[in-house]
C-alpha cells in the first residue's frame, strides 16, 4: 500500500497559506493531510488515503447512473414512497441473511450480501436524487460528524459519553 508523504501536507500548507486555489488534483492531498495531522499513519488511515488517493468509482458517478432506473414517471410523493418501501424491503432481506446466520447456523454469503447492501444503497440514493441531495456529500457529512463525535476513534466510553 502506498504511504502517504507528508511532503504533501507541506506543499499544502504553502499554497493555502499564499492564497493559491486548490485545484481538483489537491484535494486527495488535502484530506490525506488533514487525516495525517489529525491521527498519524495508523493502518486504517492508510486504507482511506489509499483509497483517496486512486481512481476508484465515487459516490457521485454511482447516483448519477443508478439515477437512470428511476420511476421518474411517478408522481413525486409515489417515487419517494416507492423508494422508502423498497429501502425498508432491501433492509429486512439483509436482516434475513444475519438472522439465518446469527440464528440457524448458517455461513454468511457474501456475494447475496453484498447484493443486498446494493439495493440498499440504490434506494438511499434515489431517495437522495429525489431531493436533489448529493449522496457524496451526504458521505462526506456523516465522515465529519463521526469524527467530531469520535475523534480518536470509536471507543464505548466516549460513544456513553459524547454529547449531540
Amino acid at each position: 500500500m502506498t504511504r502517504f508523504d507528508p511532503n504533501s501536507a507541506v506543499r499544502i500548507t504553502e499554497k493555502l497559506g499564499n492564497g493559491v486555489e486548490l485545484t481538483c488534483d489537491d484535494i486527495p492531498d488535502l484530506l490525506a493531510a488533514i487525516d495525517y495531522w489529525r491521527h498519524g499513519l495508523q493502518d486504517e488511515h492508510q486504507l482511506a488515503i489509499a483509497l483517496m488517493n486512486s481512481e476508484h468509482f465515487t459516490f457521485l458517478k454511482y447516483q448519477m447512473q443508478s439515477a437512470r432506473t428511476l420511476n421518474t414517471a411517478l408522481e413525486m410523493k409515489d417515487q419517494l414512497n416507492n423508494y422508502v418501501f423498497g429501502l425498508v424491503g432491501e433492509v429486512g432481506e439483509t436482516v434475513d441473511l444475519l438472522k439465518k446466520f446469527f440464528y440457524h447456523g448458517h455461513e454468511i454469503d457474501k456475494q447475496k450480501l453484498k447484493g443486498e447492501l446494493g439495493d440498499i444503497l440504490w434506494y438511499v440514493a434515489a431517495i437522495a436524487t429525489l431531493f436533489e441531495l448529493d449522496l457524496q456529500d451526504i458521505a462526506l457529512c456523516n465522515v465529519e460528524k463521526l469524527s467530531r463525535r469520535y475523534p480518536n476513534g470509536f471507543n464505548s466510553q466516549a460513544s456513553a459519553n459524547r454529547k449531540e
